[in-house]
Formats: structure tokens, C-alpha cells, sequence
């Protein structure tokens, strides 16, 4: 699962400024449309909830990015000590790939209800 997510993350590295352009991009738009006068006759703002379903998933390819880039690894190592400490952050790093897992499943939820697919 570890090895999945850090491929993943190795991918999409690339596109790390691009994200964080579009990042900037989709806040200001949600900033505009929240200091638009609103209208009556407008209940809802399409853009806007596109903005946030945007914006909820570059930040969850930006967490993608930042955790899962450098995964230690367990090779070659000699000292019994060092492995320890590897195994614990690897451990930490399971945890974290769950956690990111979850998130991503909720993410998904999220978007099909706002987006009323």
C-alpha cells in the first residue's frame, strides 16, 4: 500500500507548482463569488461549489504529495538500532496511508453529494 501511494506521489511530483497555482486560482474564485452581493434570484452558485470540490481535491493530491513522497525504506541496513527506527516510521507511515485512504473515500462521498451526481 505504501509502495502504491509512494509511485503515486512520485507521478504526479511534476505538477506539485500547478497544483498549488490552481490552489491559489480556486480560493480567489471562492472569495469572489463570497463577496458578490448576492441576488435573490440566484439560490445557488454552480462555480462556487465546483471551486470547492476543486479545491478539496488539489488539497488532497497536495497531502498526497507532501507525506508520501519519502517513504523510508528498510535496505541494507546493518545496525539493529537504525532498523528499529525505520520499522516505527514505517509503521507511522501505514498509519497515515489508512488515514489518507479514509480521507480520500470521504472526499469522494463529499463530491457526490455536492455535485448531486
Amino acid at each position: 500500500m505504501l509502495e502504491i501511494l509512494a509511485k503515486l506521489s512520485g507521478k504526479i511530483l511534476p505538477f506539485r507548482k500547478l497544483i498549488y497555482l490552481a490552489i491559489v486560482l480556486l480560493v480567489g474564485v471562492i472569495i469572489t463569488q463570497l463577496l458578490q452581493t448576492p441576488s435573490p434570484s440566484k439560490p445557488s452558485n454552480a462555480v462556487s461549489i465546483l471551486s470547492l470540490v476543486g479545491l478539496i481535491w488539489l488539497l488532497l493530491f497536495n497531502i498526497l504529495l507532501s507525506t508520501f513522497y519519502n517513504i523510508p525504506r528498510a535496505d541494507d541496513i546493518e545496525s539493529r538500532l537504525a532498523l528499529v527506527k525505520i520499522k516505527v516510521k514505517r509503521c507511522f507511515y501505514h498509519f497515515l496511508a489508512i488515514l489518507f485512504i479514509g480521507l480520500t473515500l470521504v472526499i469522494i462521498f463529499l463530491s457526490v453529494r455536492m455535485l448531486r451526481i
